[in-house]
């Protein structure tokens, strides 16, 4: 499945948000769940990376 340009966007924006909580958590099981978050979204918008 392929997804559009405007998803893509507003994924990029929402891995940048994610990227932002996750440079600021000071705890640690929030964080790894942010982390989890940011390693989901980033195979979404490039699912062939290696």
């Amino acid at each position: 499945m392929s997804i559009g340009e405007k998803e893509l966007l507003l994924f990029i924006k929402e891995l940048g948000h994610l990227l932002e909580d996750h440079k600021r958590c000071e705890n640690k099981r929030v964080k790894k769940e942010i982390y989890q978050d940011i390693l989901l979204l980033s195979d979404v918008i490039d699912p062939n990376k290696e």
